[in-house]
This record gives C-alpha cells, structure tokens and sequence, in this order.
C-alpha cells in the first residue's frame, strides 16, 4: 500500500509539472507592453557653436525620442553653415535672426501626425517650427532651412520699414 501511494503521489506531482509548467511560460513570457508614447522635451544648446539655444518638443515613444535631438541640432547646425561666399552670410544672418532675437527661445516641435504640411511649417508669430517626424530622415538641413527662412520673412507691407529701422525680422512676424 505504501508503494501504491508512493506512485500515486509521483503520478500527481508529474501530472501537476506537465499541466503546469507550460501554462507559466505561457502567461510569464506573454507579449510585452507597447511602449507609449509620452511629452518629450529637452534643450538644445550651443547651436551654431555660438550658444544659441531652442526647446524641441515632442509626444513621442523613448524610442522615438532616442537621437532626434542630436539629429535636429545637426541639421540647425549644418543649415546654419552651408552656402558659400555672400549667400553663407546671409544664410547665418537669417539663422541669428531666429534663434538670437533677445526675446523668445525658438520651439521646434516634432509631430507624429502632422496636419497640414508634410515635412515642416512654422507658426505665425515666428516662435514656433514644427517638424514631422516622418520627414527626420528626409532631407532634415533642407526642412529646416526652409523653415528659418520663412520665419524671417516678415508679412507682406513691413519689408520696407525693417530695412530703414534695421530691427530683427522676427520682430514683425
């Protein structure tokens, strides 16, 4: 009789094993939880190596996030450097006159799901550059670029009175 417990106790416990173990594989190594997304937000300093600094924003997954600052100081920086000759001077002119108006720090936002534009768009008072996150590894220099130039291009009617009162255009976005 003893050895009939004996086996029927090792029965159940093998049993319980078999039943078991694969039901805790199952459920301990399920699928993990998808990372979400979160605000995103950090400074980007010494812009052009002449310390101008600018907020980048972004509702994005760490992942996301990972590099997109160092990819859009990158682009800021190269734009800031590219042209040669006369157009270079007006090229960082422009990018001073953004990013150095004594008044505000430029925010770049980064968009998932941007509505209205595809690669970049800049808000109305010049204090705003939007980029798309699709669009950062898609010619980032050029979208940043564009976006600097529009933002200091000043509406239409004030050209004259900046060029005789020689005030930063961004004043007059």
């Amino acid at each position: 009789m003893k050895k009939e417990i004996q086996a029927n106790f090792r029965f159940i416990v093998l049993l319980a094993i078999v039943i078991f173990f694969p039901i805790s594989l199952f459920t301990s190594c399920g699928e993990e939880e998808p990372e979400q997304p979160k605000e995103q937000s950090a400074t980007l300093t010494n812009l052009f190596g002449e310390g101008y600094t600018a907020t980048i924003k972004g509702y994005l997954t760490d992942t996301e996030w990972n590099g997109i600052t160092d990819k859009v100081k990158t682009a800021l920086n190269n734009g800031y450097n590219s042209g040669t000759g006369p157009e270079a001077t007006v090229i960082k002119g422009r990018f001073k006159n953004v990013f150095d108006n004594g008044i505000i720090i430029i925010t770049i936002i980064i968009e998932k799901n941007p509505s209205g534009y595809s690669k970049w768009k800049t808000s109305t008072d010049g204090k705003t550059m939007y980029l798309s996150f699709g669009s950062l590894n898609n010619d980032l220099q050029g979208s940043v670029t564009a976006a600097v130039n529009k933002m200091t291009i000043p509406e239409a009617g004030f050209v004259q009175i900046i060029d005789r009162i020689k005030l930063p255009n961004t004043f007059f976005s």
